[in-house]
């Protein structure tokens, strides 16, 4: 007891936890960390504590709880007392407010006792608090202040912060945004924090939750993100992490010897040296309550919900934007508060999850699970049933961001009602028949709440018109992908209020920091955007590139000693040519870096590949879409090429031989899929219950540089994607008058004989400033495939150079929506890096098992007339691959 009569237990305090799980996500909102009975209908096991009593005594027990839906009281629970149960049932009051209730008194021994919480239901009882006093006067606070402020009284948890230390960089948000923005500036050499209110990295893409990291390679060719976010999905392959960034994001951060990351640090205000200048942050720890205090000079806010800016006095947005102020046709008519609601996941499964059984499986739903549309009204399609889908959203006028408990029961209750739906008013509930309901998750990732203000607001006509922005820093292609705001309850309106292809964008460096706070920056789905525009910004590989551009940019500024509105005033070239340096695509420009020693270097290789084949060892095989409508693949030709035949391919369904009939069309520019002149129609026959290549006869001439084939709707005939293709390839779906063309995707072809194509592979191209493949040329040196490796690249100056370090970048193959697992074949695996000062050679780095695209080596400064970078494997090509080479004096 730290206060005599007094015993203060927490939920976090539990010898053992028992089924029950140690929900942290509202201690902001609700005062504490709080026990969450997560059985999905099935009762938990017990959570008990052993509490030690000083002497005896008449002693109150009181229990802080909460009835998450009043006259329903799905959570009900008892508690034992040395095995007994005591009080009444809990969980079951008459408002959803967290109060505290009395189980009684009584007269209890000097010595050791258990306290035990006993789940009745499974349907998520909750407790935070049990207290036990011998003052029967007593009653215990309801308000949070006052809950922390007798927290500190009776259970000697000090609201005096601690001191936490002095930084010249704070990171708050710990996602793939708030992680890539920490790696940045800790790389450039500032003494950077980070803190996150989770026990792992990673944010929406943790292992918590597990959204996939998706940005504009989703819908456009060789858009994949670089910098830290290619790292990061590279690290995620090599480590067997799927989409999930935990891991990989860890093993990053803790490479970094001026990063410091502290997890379960929830920040609660921030102390201000001005009305519009950011001295430190509070943070309390989401399970202890211990509070400290954190000093900074630059401060980026990557919560999510804004909460930096919000104690600063930021500048903020929340809702929707009416249709009239930016001129956003896809926008309301009328402002209001409507946001974009989350969705439940759990390691990348949505909602819930289901196990199959070897028997039918009945499912009566509680009666407060929610009633959804009827089949022939749902508006969506459903694709399986052992998890659910990102549409299983409540509506947007349920405030995610102060009432977040709330807006995550009601997705429970969505939950089970849509699991009533799958079981016993779907249309094909048979497919659900033996399916069991095995959990329903309670961890929230949210999409969408407060927008910080920045000196630009982002708009849809900026995202549509492909803006290329002064002051861009980084670029997004995802669509603008906005929710229905009735969610699920939308019925035949489908998920959407809108998804809008839009071309490669740029994002300005004005939108990442505040209008009115004048040391505060941010990145993540909190940037300054229109609700419209959010919609294309918010996904985690675009937003990972914004962190990576704000970490770079408080470093300059700390470097400079100005705020981020005079970097971008004043040195935004410099912002950008660092952003290239360290690998951040910017569209539009290039490397213009006078200290790179390499832009006055002449360069020579070993050999050079003159064309590129793609035959059917190429072809890296992906999902397949089922026909069920007109789908079509786009491909480069030489021209007078002749094409025997191109094989497709399939995977049916069907018990019968099914016959498909291609359609062979031309384009002279990719994309370009307004032909209707059917130049051939082939029929083939797809055999039954398996997957096959399917060989169309052609004996056509190409005559135009792109040919593309088309196949009609047939019942249970799936077509495969594949992961990579020729540049200028693609995919669309819809039919004439109708074709989406989806750029960076394409379904799965080869031909006879395989396509011959020109390329222009030069060695010079690694001085191209670009280091990525565009529309307009491959800027990549590749070795000639028919002869062996090693294969070098060699940079000559005409007057020797004084250098310390080399920045490589090789292919990782951007081509694809995600890296080849568990390695790129392109990426160079073993290499040797050396130089030569006019008498003899140097070695100056052996690498053996490279993954990574971009990799740089410093060493003690040396003179060098040459340097050579000697291939000796790579991870599967035949070629050794490399976009650029940089030389710099550091």
């Amino acid at each position: 007891m730290v206060r005599e009569g007094f015993l203060w237990i927490e939920a976090a305090d539990f010898t053992d936890f028992g089924g029950w799980f140690l929900d942290t996500q509202f201690v902001h909102l609700m005062g504490s960390a709080y026990l969450l009975a997560k059985g999905a209908g099935r009762p938990v096991r017990d959570a008990w504590v052993e509490v030690d009593l000083p002497a005896q005594g008449i002693y109150r027990l009181w229990v802080r709880t909460k009835d998450w839906l009043p006259g329903f009281s799905p959570g009900r629970f008892q508690v034992l007392l040395d095995g007994k149960p005591v009080g009444p049932v809990f969980g079951e009051v008459p408002t959803e407010a967290w109060l505290w209730q009395s189980a009684g008194e009584f007269r209890l021994e000097k010595g050791s006792h258990r306290i035990a919480l006993h789940d009745l239901t499974g349907y998520y009882g909750r407790c935070s608090h049990l207290l036990l006093t011998t003052d029967m006067n007593y009653e215990p606070p309801t308000k949070v202040d006052d809950l922390w402020r007798e927290r500190e009284r009776l259970g000697g948890v000090s609201l005096q912060p601690q001191d936490g230390g002095e930084f010249e960089v704070i990171v708050v948000g710990g996602g793939v945004a708030g992680c890539c923005a920490a790696l940045a500036a800790a790389r450039l050499g500032a003494k950077t924090l980070l803190l996150h209110d989770r026990p792992v990295l990673g944010g929406n893409a943790s292992v918590e939750l597990g959204v996939h990291p998706e940005g504009a390679s989703a819908h456009h060719s060789h858009a994949r993100e670089t910098g830290i976010v290619e790292e990061m999905r590279l690290w995620a392959n090599r480590s067997a992490s799927g989409s999930l960034m935990s891991e990989p994001l860890r093993i990053l951060t803790e490479a970094e010897r001026n990063l410091t990351v502290l997890l379960e640090q929830r920040v609660i205000g921030v102390t201000k040296v001005d009305e519009n200048t950011i001295a430190g942050v509070r943070a309390m720890h989401t399970r202890t309550g211990e509070v400290w205090e954190y000093r900074g000079q630059l401060f980026i806010d990557c919560t999510g919900d804004g909460w930096v800016g919000y104690y600063a006095g930021a500048l903020y947005r929340l809702g929707r934007e009416a249709k009239g102020e930016f001129e956003e046709d896809l926008a309301p008519e009328a402002a209001d508060s409507i946001t974009m609601s989350g969705c439940l996941m759990d390691r990348g499964w949505i909602s819930f999850r289901a196990v199959k059984r070897d028997r039918s499986i009945p499912f009566i739903p509680p009666p407060w699970a929610a009633r959804l549309p009827p089949s022939e009204k749902f508006g969506r399609s459903i694709r399986r049933v052992t998890t659910g889908e990102w549409w299983i959203e409540h509506p947007g006028d349920l405030d995610d961001l102060w009432e977040t408990e709330r807006a995550r029961d009601e997705l429970i209750r969505i939950a089970f009602g849509y699991w009533d739906f799958l079981k016993n008013h779907w249309s094909g509930k048979e497919q659900a028949a033996e399916y069991e309901l095995a959990d329903v998750f309670v961890m929230l990732a949210k999409r969408e709440t407060r927008r910080l203000m920045g000196d630009y607001i982002l708009t849809q006509k900026d995202v549509q018109a492909g803006t290329l922005f002064p002051d861009r820093v980084a670029y997004g292609g995802w669509p603008i992908d906005v929710h229905h705001p009735q969610g699920i309850f939308s019925g035949p309106e489908g998920p959407f209020h809108c998804n809008v292809p839009v071309p490669i964008y740029t994002i300005p460096f004005r939108c990442l920091y505040s209008a009115n706070i004048r040391n505060l920056l941010f990145a993540g789905r909190d940037i300054s955007v229109t609700h419209i525009a959010l919609g294309t910004v918010r996904v985690q590989a675009t937003l990972g590139t914004l962190g990576q551009a704000v970490g770079t940019a408080a470093t300059l500024c700390v470097r400079r000693g100005i705020t981020p509105r005079e970097l971008g005033q004043r040195h935004i070239a410099e912002l950008q040519q660092t952003l290239l340096k360290h690998d951040q695509s910017i569209p539009g420009l290039r490397n213009e870096d006078p200290n790179d020693l390499a832009r006055r270097a002449k360069v020579r290789a070993s050999s050079t590949a003159t064309h590129q084949i793609f035959g059917r060892r190429e072809v890296q095989e992906d999902i397949a879409h089922p026909l069920n409508m007109p789908r079509a693949v786009m491909f480069p030709v030489a021209a007078g090429e002749e094409l025997t035949s191109i094989s497709l391919l399939f995977l049916s369904e069907r018990d019968e031989p099914t016959e498909v009939v291609l359609h062979l069309r031309e384009a002279d520019r990719p994309g370009d899929f307004s032909s209707r002149e059917n130049l051939l129609l082939v029929r083939a026959v797809v055999p039954p219950r398996q997957k096959a290549w399917v060989e169309f006869p052609l004996h056509w001439e190409a005559r135009k540089p792109f040919l593309w084939a088309w196949l009609s709707k047939v019942d249970g005939i799936l077509w495969f994607l594949m992961k990579t293709a020729p540049p200028g390839a693609c995919r669309a779906y819809g039919g004439d008058g109708r074709w989406t063309v989806v750029k960076g995707q394409y379904y799965a072809f080869s031909t006879e004989p395989p396509l011959r194509l020109e390329t222009d592979y030069r060695p010079e191209n690694i001085l191209s400033g670009v280091a990525r493949t565009t529309e307009e040329s491959s800027h990549l040196w590749v070795s000639d495939p028919e002869q062996p490796l090693p294969q070098w690249l060699e940079l000559e100056w005409e007057e020797p150079v004084e250098a310390n370090a080399v920045y490589l970048t090789f292919d990782t193959n951007l081509g694809p929506r995600w890296p080849t697992f568990p390695v790129v074949p392109e990426c160079v695996r073993d290499y040797e890096l050396s130089s030569y000062d006019g008498r003899q050679w140097h070695p100056l780095a052996a690498v053996k098992g490279n993954f990574q695209r971009r990799q740089v080596h410093r060493f003690e400064p040396r003179t060098m007339k040459r340097l050579r970078l000697l291939v000796l494997a790579t991870n599967g090509s035949p070629s050794a691959r490399v976009f650029e080479v940089r030389v710099y004096r550091e």
